[in-house]
């Protein structure tokens, strides 16, 4: 080149310039694996058609100068990598000695503090109505996956949905250098939190999705990390806004109610139970019927029956067009758990095979259908009551200490009237 400032200009790094990774994920609850690789197709020659199932990230220039960074290292390329886990341990995993069910609940509760007026956390299952999960990390297997606890949901600000996730975990290793295309910003706190932000975008098979993240190094030793893209948690959708600014993003990663260290107020429950996964097929139940089945259940009396929350917080169930809650049933001599699912559309049931039914089913005289059955290897028991406008109620108690529920009990709740339609 004849211009000397050209040739010493920063450019793009060739390494990084364009990015074409085979990106595979599978998560899988039940028996908790999750597997993943990254694969760099080195920079062609000539401009070429996007390759199927190509992830695309900014190109990054190298040298470069970071605000906060002393010095900054040159970008990496992907590795290949893959990790294995099981969950065994729930919210009790003794590896991780700091969280527990109610630290969860303290952490969730301070997360929800923290969301501006104007953010709704959208309709969705517990697991992704912003409440961390347990820690499914196996420690026998690789420490660098699996280890922390996340909170997910969609967010709904302005008209707009996107999602964010919050993880939390303890440090193990030092604080990352900085690494040119990893981050915008690394900011030094007063109290010697460090704080790294990025505002990038990345593509999917041509699809741009728009992410802000900021993670905190804290004094105490965790690592907390927020993350928010313009895309719904479950998937759906783009509005081109990423819901959170990035100063949001770090009040979330610095508030101490989210530390590792931080105590667990006196008397805080266990975190909520998940809903069984069920299946049924029917219309999707929207959050004010459920809000109104909520009411209904919450004024049932069940005499002689402590539970670790009051019935009534209806969600969407993890699959299907339904909505339940489960609980905890506290009693002493009834330690159990009790579950609601609510379902529409479904179909009167037909008359049981006898000879390979265990339970019994009567029609009321409304049209209604009673089903009622016991498992006693489990031990179980379930009230199912359809009715003829196709609402579906599933009243169980189930994973007793000593003996379920009585049948009376479940009946009290799955037949109250009203649990039926709004009209």
């Amino acid at each position: 080149m004849e211009n000397g400032d050209d040739r010493d200009a920063p450019q793009p790094s060739p390494a990084v310039n364009r990015w074409t990774v085979g990106l595979t994920c599978a998560a899988i609850v039940a028996t908790g694996y999750l597997i993943a690789w990254l694969v760099h197709e080195p920079e062609p020659s000539e401009p070429t058609a996007r390759a199927e199932n190509s992830y695309v990230t900014p190109p990054v220039t190298f040298p470069v100068q970071i605000p906060g960074c002393d010095v900054v290292e040159p970008p990496r390329q992907a590795q290949l990598f893959g990790v294995m886990y099981s969950d065994k341990y729930g919210y009790d995993n003794p590896s991780y000695p700091w969280f527990s069910g109610p630290k969860a609940v303290a952490m969730t509760q301070a997360l929800n503090d923290l969301l501006p007026g104007d953010v709704e956390i959208a309709f969705a299952p517990v697991t992704r109505s912003l409440v961390f999960q347990p820690i499914i990390g196996d420690p026998t297997q690789n420490k660098r996956f699996g280890d922390s606890t996340e909170a997910r949901a969609t967010l709904l600000r302005g008209g707009r949905a996107g999602a964010l996730a919050v993880t939390v975990r303890q440090a193990t290793t030092p604080i990352p250098s900085c690494v040119a295309g990893d981050l915008d910003e690394r900011r030094h706190l007063p109290d010697g939190t460090i704080v790294d932000t990025d505002d990038t975008w990345y593509e999917i098979n041509g699809v741009r999705t728009l992410s802000r993240d900021a993670t905190a190094y804290l004094p105490d030793g965790s690592v907390v990390h927020a993350y928010a893209t313009d895309q719904a948690a479950d998937g759906s959708g783009r509005t081109r806004a990423v819901p959170l600014a990035i100063d949001e993003l770090v009040a979330f990663v610095t508030d101490p109610g989210l530390r590792v260290s931080a105590p667990v107020p006196p008397g805080t429950s266990s975190s909520p139970e998940v809903c069984l996964r069920f299946s049924k097929s029917g219309a999707v139940i929207d959050q004010a019927q459920a809000r109104r089945w909520g009411a209904v259940l919450a004024q049932i009396p069940l005499d002689g029956v402590t539970l670790d929350r009051p019935l009534g917080a209806l969600l969407p169930g993890e699959w299907g067009g339904g909505v339940c809650q489960a609980v905890r049933v506290t009693t002493s001599g009834l330690q159990s758990r009790l579950s609601v699912v609510i379902s529409t559309g479904q179909p009167l049931p037909q008359e049981p095979d006898n000879s390979s039914y265990d339970g019994a089913t009567r029609r009321l005289p409304d049209g209604a259908v009673v089903e009622s059955s016991e498992l006693g290897s489990s031990p179980s028991r379930t009230v199912t009551v359809t009715r003829r406008s196709g609402v579906q109620i599933q009243v169980s108690s189930t994973d007793a200490a000593d003996e379920p529920l009585p049948f009376a009990v479940l009946e009290e709740i799955a037949l109250n009237p009203g649990l039926e339609v709004s009209r």
